[in-house]
């Protein structure tokens, strides 16, 4: 494998978990090198060191009956230590909707704990990291979009589920990376304004060519922009100088021509299920065009020889939870840790996502 990845995350030393025996220890540290599948940079020493933290979270998830959400950019350990449902944007939304628990702490970026919060206001939910924000979700507010209807009144306007609540109470349907091409041509009229990211916003401008006008806004991704098309023709034309025939997977949040040059075009949990089939079926040189987390999950879930080529780019923001914020969430959360969305708000939010929910399924 080339891919260059992240190292391992560093002790915050924020809370001290229970003190465990040493054979419990050993037995949970080797189920988290069996489960992350990377024996060099997860080594049984460094499972050593987090087995505490995931024995006391797993313990207190059932006991406090949470359920624990993780999106795939999320670390390894928060991953396959403690997480009970692991998925995108979309399926984790239906998650937290339909979990029978009361109670979700979601592992992620701040918008995402909002969506759960949306789909089910009655129940709590925690963010143990509440300064984990998202370049994309930060770059608009509800008055950018009153200003966007004001302009262009009677369009309808689609939102990123990357997206505050009240940006989302501001639009007619919400959206993912895994349905927003055929939720946006089933909207009605000639016309659509979509919001904020201004890369899928052009696939979307070029996918409804002749069909719709979309006016886009001016966001994106401070992770997906970094890709280029250059440097996909780049590492192509190495790969092929070594007789080995490249297979790239990008996200849409990347620019056009990132697009242009890729084979496969989907969401996090769309690259995943194409990485693993394409290592199936013994086409195991791939290239992602997308954040760290998703290489890790293909590197954790697949049964076949693969290699990862070129480098990956990790989101600050996803990156900013650990296992130490999850344990102190759980014991004793603090009031910014628990979302608190204005009952209006969630009311006009809940529109958009109902209609995502009805148009998708």
């Amino acid at each position: 494998m080339t891919m260059e990845m992240p190292g391992v995350p560093q002790k915050k030393g924020i809370i001290a978990p229970k003190i465990y025996s040493e054979a419990d220890i050993q037995s949970e540290a080797e189920r988290l090198n069996n489960v992350i599948q990377q024996k060099e940079r997860w080594d049984i020493e460094i499972c050593k060191t987090i087995a505490p933290l995931t024995l006391e979270i797993n313990n207190l998830k059932k006991e406090k009956d949470v359920f624990i959400i993780a999106h795939s950019y999320q670390t390894p350990d928060i991953i396959y230590g403690v997480a009970d449902e692991v998925s995108d944007s979309y399926s984790l939304s239906k998650a937290a909707r339909d979990a029978p628990q009361q109670t979700i702490l979601f592992s992620s970026v701040r918008f995402m704990a909002e969506t759960a919060k949306i789909v089910s206001p009655h129940k709590t939910v925690l963010h143990p990291s509440p300064e984990a924000g998202c370049s994309l979700s930060d770059g608009i507010n509800g008055q950018d979009v009153r200003n966007l209807k004001h302009k262009y009144p009677g369009i309808p306007v689609a939102c990123y589920i990357n997206t505050t609540a009240e940006v989302k109470a501001e639009c007619d349907v919400c959206v993912t990376s895994s349905n927003y091409l055929s939720i946006c041509e089933k909207l009605p009229g000639n016309k659509l304004i979509f919001v904020p990211d201004k890369f899928m916003g052009k696939h979307l401008q070029e996918s409804l060519k002749g069909k719709k006008e979309v006016i886009v806004y001016d966001g994106e991704c401070e992770v997906h922009a970094v890709f280029t098309g250059e440097k996909i023709r780049s590492w192509r034309e190495r790969m092929n100088q070594q007789g080995i025939e490249l297979t790239v997977l990008s996200h849409p949040e990347c620019d056009a021509d990132v697009l242009e040059e890729s084979d496969i075009i989907g969401s996090s949990e769309s690259l995943i299920k194409n990485a693993l089939e394409l290592s199936a079926n013994g086409k195991k040189d791939i290239m992602l065009i997308t954040e760290c987390g998703t290489a890790e999950r293909i590197m954790a879930e697949s049964e076949n020889e693969l290699n990862l080529i070129g480098a990956c780019v990790m989101c600050r923001h996803m990156k900013k939870t650990q296992l130490e914020d999850i344990l102190q969430a759980l014991k004793n959360p603090k009031p910014e840790q628990i979302i608190q969305i204005d009952q209006d708000i969630i009311n006009k939010a809940r529109i958009s996502l109902d209609e995502m929910f009805r148009l998708a399924e």
